[in-house]
């Protein structure tokens, strides 16, 4: 009854998982990470949000549990990409993430699916996907997107010099959007932007990141973030800077 009890009360905070009562099987757990869940909402033609899941390993009150083995994971959906740092394997208690992209190109119902198979039994584990494509958002509302296909990566630099990148945010929406815009302050990194607080449907601004090394190796900074009420709850536009100092 405890183990029964136990899995019944995972199931309220995952969407799927607490596969396996046999204390010596896996029991792993797919779960939604962040208010959204598994629902991409409204998603304008041109821009692309981001739903994240946590994959794990759970004891799920047992002693101990096997090793969760031959981990695939795959998603299907018109419009579906996906990230994550799964390996093959996770041991009892470890935990790896995954990130669905929704990039629709024409205005549908999305119907998907994220899909875990592995040696648990049963297998798979699927979370379903929901969501809608539209040409237009009503209500109005701001939508922005980086132009181009932004570089994430700053070369070598020489300490002493600096590299320079512009990227530019587009309002892509049907009305002003307020966009805010959060960048890397680590030593050797600066950002500067002219985004401003009602940017019209069409309209862009830059932003600019500065890489001057301040000593040798690399370097990693925080990313770089541009959000707004369109998609402060799906990842944002993010860029993960980095560069190498020489």
């Amino acid at each position: 009854m405890r183990q029964a009890s136990t899995c019944l009360a995972a199931m309220t905070i995952a969407l799927a998982g607490c596969m396996g009562t046999d204390p010596g099987k896996p029991s792993p757990r797919l779960s939604a990470v962040g208010v959204r869940g598994a629902d991409f909402g409204a998603t304008l033609l041109g821009t692309r949000k981001q739903l994240d899941f946590a994959l794990s390993n759970s004891d799920a009150g047992f002693i101990k549990v096997e090793t969760l083995k031959n981990i695939v994971l795959s998603v299907s959906g018109a419009g579906l990409s996906m990230s994550h740092t799964c390996p093959t394997e996770l041991d009892e208690g470890s935990s790896c993430f995954i990130s669905v992209y929704y990039g629709p190109g024409a205005a549908a119902t999305l119907a998907g699916e994220l899909r875990v198979t592995s040696n648990a039994e049963p297998s798979p584990l699927v979370i379903a996907l929901s969501g809608s494509a539209v040409a237009a958002l009503a209500p109005a509302g701001g939508a922005i997107r980086f132009d181009g296909s932004p570089s994430s990566d700053f070369g070598t630099v020489t300490v002493g010099q600096f590299v320079e990148m512009t990227y530019t945010v587009r309002n892509i929406g049907n009305a002003d959007d307020t966009v805010t815009v959060i960048g890397p302050t680590q030593a050797g990194w600066t950002f500067s932007h002219g985004c401003t607080a009602a940017l019209a449907p069409n309209a862009i601004c830059g932003v600019t990141v500065r890489f001057a090394p301040t000593a040798s190796g690399p370097s990693i900074p925080s990313p770089l973030s541009v959000t707004d009420a369109y998609n402060t709850d799906y990842g944002g536009l993010t860029i993960r800077l980095g560069g190498v100092g020489r």
